[in-house]
């Protein structure tokens, strides 16, 4: 049986022989750095990069300084040619509200950090989310679901220690961390902030925590409007130039952002029940998602719309919840994509203080009527009604015969 260690004593009572820890140098990473120093186990912290361009070497510094090996992967290739194509046919937004970001990351991180401990043969991969982050699920079901004969490790599930107590262990270690400070997970899809005065939604929103976007009375009086081109449901040109996905994406988070599209508070639901506040930054999201949307509804036929709504749905959930390599995540993506297949063709739309607003559409696969007017009149004149009305009026006829209420 896979074996899953979920507290500090449990670590300490079953230490491994080498631990790879998910570590990007933060207070909880570097607090089991030091814990694990403890420890008669070989550690190696893996920092995997997705979108940041500079290796991290302030991590580097401080695994080493508690005496871990030190790697750093870059998997922003993997996750635009795989991870953000998938988020894209499913219109993935968290609870239908707002878009998922650690969600497509987390994946990709556990993938990168199982093929890391089988290059160095750990047995166990460690990281430090909580009971009260989704990651937690997303982390350790990914590595299960890739290799069941690699241990977790994921000791703050168990053992809730305060940020005060990691910092008074951490004092005479050299390293330090600011206090009062928001938590905030980044990549090119999403910049998700909690934690700190955004931990209740009752407290008044911290304009000083956005970064990627402008409030409303910043953003340019003058609205912009933009055409974005789909191919198979995903996006290929911008403004009618072809852009690759990553920078399509960063110049609609830049466009986007400054016209104050692409912010969302919500409060998301936790494996136990109570809900976590969280505010995003996600303008790129913003736009492709409701320009897709846009799309699909042209050219799926209602039952496919329909049947496609109810998929992306379910993908999204089963995701969210950490089966992204599950039967049920994979094979939904697969049917998303295929749904998109026909999904080419441009969307208009207009930016401004932060509305979207769609101005146009055009498909050649599109179904609305002013594509097939002629043809469909001429199907149409030849077509018996009589029936059609019989059999449509059928079921409710036999029910209720010559009922008025």
């Amino acid at each position: 049986m896979q074996q899953f260690l979920t507290t500090l004593d449990e670590l300490a009572a079953r230490p491994p022989q080498h631990l790879l820890l998910l570590y990007s140098g933060g207070l909880d990473g570097t607090f089991l750095l030091h814990r694990l120093r403890e420890l008669d186990s070989k550690v190696t912290a893996l920092n995997v990069r997705i979108g940041d361009t500079e290796p991290a070497d302030t991590a580097a510094a401080q695994a080493r300084a508690f005496g871990a090996d030190f790697r750093d992967v870059d998997a922003t290739d993997e996750f635009f040619a795989e991870f953000l194509p998938a988020a894209i046919h499913a219109d993935a937004c968290f609870q239908g509200e707002f878009p998922v970001s650690s969600t497509i990351t987390r994946p990709l991180m556990a993938r990168a950090a199982v093929r890391v401990a089988r290059e160095l043969g750990c047995d166990v991969i460690g990281h430090t989310a909580t009971y009260m982050q989704n990651s937690s699920i997303r982390l350790s079901g990914s590595i299960s679901a890739l290799d069941p004969g690699i241990g977790v490790a994921a000791p703050f599930l168990g053992s809730d220690l305060p940020r005060s107590a990691k910092l008074a262990a951490l004092a005479g270690t050299g390293v330090s961390f600011p206090e009062g400070i928001h938590s905030i997970d980044a990549n090119p899809w999403a910049r998700v902030i909690e934690c700190g005065s955004l931990e209740s939604p009752e407290n008044r929103l911290d304009e000083s925590v956005f970064r990627w976007t402008n409030d409303i009375a910043d953003a340019p009086d003058e609205p912009v409007e933009i055409a974005l081109t789909f191919a198979a449901g995903l996006p290929v040109e911008l403004d009618g130039t072809a852009l690759p996905l990553p920078e399509l994406v960063s110049r609609l988070n830049a466009l986007g952002g400054e016209h104050a599209v692409g912010r969302s508070s919500g409060l998301e639901d936790t494996p136990f029940g109570v809900k976590n506040h969280e505010i995003r930054e996600a303008p790129a999201a913003a736009i492709i998602i409701k320009a897709h949307q846009v799309l699909a509804n042209a050219v799926c036929t209602n039952q496919e719309h329909a049947v496609r709504a109810g998929i992306a749905r379910e993908w999204t959930n089963a995701v969210v919840h950490g089966q992204w390599f599950g039967n049920l995540g994979e094979s939904l993506a697969r049917c998303l994509a295929d749904l998109d297949r026909p999904l080419t063709g441009a969307v208009r739309l207009k930016l401004h203080k932060g509305n979207l607003v769609v101005i146009g559409t055009d498909s050649p696969n599109g179904l609305y009527y002013t594509r097939h007017g002629a043809e469909f009149h001429d199907v149409m004149n030849s077509y018996s009604y009589a029936p059609w009305l019989a059999l449509a009026t059928w079921p409710d006829r036999l029910r209720r015969p010559g009922t008025v209420t």
